[in-house]
């Protein structure tokens, strides 16, 4: 670890494991992983459309609190979103079930 300095009194321990997953365990890792990179992504955008909704209307003169209401990017507001969106979004509706979290024994 560079330049990090344990505070007085404490111990720093790490654990490297290597996965060897069988191809079953592959496909599955992968699944989850793009999921969550989707799930990501989702939120990104989501966040931004907003901003750049706001920033055309700003162009447009329109008076501050007329603006279209600010999205919250907190991770309650954001999971509550997703949730909506995940069973009628056409890019998440057909294969997201298989990555959810109470399939995989998740929260």
């Amino acid at each position: 670890m560079n330049g990090f300095e344990p505070r007085a009194g404490f111990v720093v321990q790490a654990y490297r494991f290597a996965l060897d997953p069988n191809a079953g365990q592959e496909r599955a890792l992968r699944s989850h992983c793009g999921a969550a990179r989707a799930a990501y992504n989702w939120a990104v955008s989501w966040v931004t459309a907003c901003w750049w909704q706001r920033r055309a209307e700003q162009s447009y003169g329109v008076a501050e609190e007329q603006l279209t209401p600010w999205r919250s990017w907190s991770l309650p507001a954001l999971r509550k979103a997703f949730n909506t969106v995940k069973h009628t979004d056409p890019r998440f509706a057909g294969w997201w079930a298989d990555n959810s979290s109470s399939r995989t024994g998740g929260t």
